[in-house]
């Protein structure tokens, strides 16, 4: 219920994602010797102009990333992916090798080079990654993703992909392979690991690689019989398919948390940015991360309290596992979809997808 002191008009709003709610004020100002308020859109764009918002703003677009993405950055990636699992829907999967995925939601998928880099991350960017999120969209019919460029140990870029479509390992493997191609990195891959015998490849898989690679295989993928099967693969095919991809699929909240934090997170202190051969000059408009058309209208359902007919603080009181932080002029409310009352489930996902039927989005069958 909106109500009125002095020259101030408060009203009951909620701003809300997949896995949080805040409860706010909406504030209208009296405009001067009139009945008239001033709306939110309008106090915002006031507000600018009085404290030069837009000249500050347009400042930072231009500031050079250093590599680094930033807080706000980070939100909005976070945000776009809590949107892409909770849209998702879970499907049973029968991979290339016969394995069978139940309940299948989402796919990471890490992309890394074979060699050392020798090319700036910029021209890798464009010339193979790009190619590999075309290819792959008209093979799989990907239409949902997120992408974040991250560098390892040794200063290689790799690339991290989070998307609704399964894909298949061996596909995406024998396609970035056949990119990275282009510039000779499967065979510098070839030449080296040639003259190996399997001691020697094991040994420097899990000395001088783990280092470099720990970040985006599981330690189980270093284990002597697991290192030993891939030798005799690799030496079959002339080492020209070095596995260059890591896939792992997400089928609950858990998982996908855990995922976003490892693989999607903020920089770590001590951890390589950039390559050497990067700079300022030749990255100033090189993407950190990436979403989707589909994905890039979904933001937040904002609506006023008084035009719904339910509470969001009252059927959320019902369930179990919230938390409620108390802000100077908001209430954020954070809850797990998978845990809320089954009333509270129905009102949520029709709210969600109405959103996101609205924003033209629709999750990969």
């Amino acid at each position: 219920m909106s109500s009125q002191q002095s020259n101030y008009l408060f009203a009951p709003k909620f701003s809300m994602i997949p896995d949080k709610i805040c409860l706010y004020n909406e504030v209208s100002i009296r405009k001067i010797n009139t009945a008239d308020f001033y709306n939110s859109n309008e106090l915002k764009s006031i507000y600018r102009k009085e404290k030069g918002i837009e000249k500050a703003k347009n400042e930072l677009i231009k500031k050079f990333h250093n590599f680094e993405i930033s807080d706000n950055a980070y939100r909005n990636l976070k945000k776009k992916i809590t949107w892409l699992y909770y849209l998702s829907k879970s499907r049973h999967i029968k991979t290339h090798s016969g394995k069978e995925i139940y309940n299948f939601k989402m796919l990471f998928l890490t992309l890394t080079l074979p060699s050392k880099q020798v090319h700036t991350t910029s021209f890798i960017t464009k010339n193979f990654f790009n190619q590999f999120i075309t290819e792959m969209r008209a093979i799989t019919k990907m239409k949902n993703f997120v992408w974040r460029l991250e560098f390892q140990s040794n200063g290689n870029v790799h690339y991290h992909i989070v998307t609704d479509t399964y894909i298949d390992y061996f596909t995406a493997r024998r396609v970035w392979n056949r990119i990275l191609e282009k510039e000779g990195y499967v065979s510098e891959y070839a030449k080296k690991f040639k003259k190996m015998n399997l001691s020697e490849y094991f040994s420097y898989i899990t000395t001088q690689a783990f280092r470099y690679d720990k970040d985006c295989f599981s330690k189980d993928y270093y284990k002597f019989d697991a290192v030993a099967k891939r030798y005799a693969l690799q030496k079959k095919e002339g080492f020209m398919q070095p596995n260059t991809i890591d896939v792992k699929s997400v089928s609950n909240h858990k998982k996908i948390s855990s995922y976003i934090s490892k693989y999607f997170g903020k920089n770590d202190e001590g951890k390589n940015v950039c390559n050497a051969l990067d700079n300022e000059a030749n990255s100033k408009s090189l993407r950190l991360w990436f979403c989707s058309r589909s994905l890039s209208k979904l933001k937040s359902i904002c609506e006023y309290i008084d035009e719904i007919n339910w509470s969001p603080n009252y059927i959320l009181e019902k369930s179990k596992h919230i938390k409620y932080v108390v802000h100077r002029y908001c209430t954020v409310i954070y809850f797990e979809f998978s845990k809320l009352t089954n009333e509270t489930k129905k009102v949520f996902a029709q709210l969600f997808f109405r959103y996101a039927k609205l924003c033209g989005y629709f999750p990969a069958t």
